[in-house]
């Protein structure tokens, strides 16, 4: 198996063994505790959930979870930097994670964008990577890491994805007062294709475990997509999870 595959698998592991865990977690701290730990394997020693930035909430009561280092919250708060950090902005741009590198901004016309990237690596923040979370009202939220020299390959990022949207949508759960428990939304079908999806199977090889088409497939998850509210793959399976559709 080459190197790249193992290590995809192995990161794949990784991410599903984080979402076992924090099912057996009973509070919004554990949950974040276990987060810390395990983006910690990858380099990762920073981060923060926090609602997407709008114009009448400032940052300080957007924030769900702080793993930021104290100085540095305390800094970023102080001096409201997060009307120039290049990050935030760009999470309104993109549903799809990104590296912080990727957040465009000029450095010549927006000094104060250039500051704030620099000013973070004195506390080891010199790379990151940020998950947007959108809602379907049209709010929602985002979920940033950030080391000194993490790791960055295909299959960690992958990990760091569904880690980092599960271990959201956990702590906005236990965050919230209970709700009444709906009723299901998706088909046995849609629920089967689910959960072979989150074992990591592809289109194609759930197409042939079932015995039905890789159109079908695809048209399955998309009709789960929608019925979850959900952008991509990777948050289907996530919504899924925590609506209690499916289960590992």
């Amino acid at each position: 198996m080459p190197a790249l595959e193992q290590e995809d698998r192995y990161w794949g592991i990784r991410a599903l063994e984080f979402v076992d865990a924090v099912d057996t977690a009973r509070s919004a701290e554990g949950v974040t505790r276990l987060f810390k730990d395990s983006i910690a394997q990858a380099g990762f020693d920073a981060y923060v959930m926090c609602g997407l930035p709008d114009s009448q909430t400032e940052f300080r009561n957007r924030i769900i979870a702080n793993g930021w280092p104290e100085e540095w919250a305390s800094i970023y708060v102080r001096e409201d930097l997060a009307k120039h950090d290049p990050v935030e902005r760009h999470c309104l741009r993109t549903v799809e994670p990104f590296n912080w590198s990727a957040a465009p901004y000029d450095p010549e016309r927006e000094p104060k964008a250039k500051d704030v990237m620099r000013r973070a690596t004195d506390f080891r923040m010199a790379e990151g990577y940020c998950v947007p979370i959108h809602y379907g009202d049209g709010s929602g939220a985002a979920v940033s890491i950030a080391g000194e020299r993490p790791e960055m390959a295909r299959g960690v990022r992958a990990a760091m994805h569904l880690m980092a949207l599960y271990a959201h949508h956990t702590v906005r759960g236990l965050l919230k007062p209970p709700a009444p428990k709906p009723d299901r939304l998706l088909t046995e079908r849609e629920r089967e294709v689910l959960r072979w999806a989150a074992a990591g199977k592809t289109d194609w090889e759930i197409s042939m475990i079932l015995h039905i088409s890789r159109r079908t497939v695809h048209a399955h998850m998309q009709n789960a997509a929608h019925k979850l509210n959900a952008v991509n793959r990777v948050s289907t399976i996530v919504r899924a999870l925590r609506a209690g559709e499916i289960t590992l």
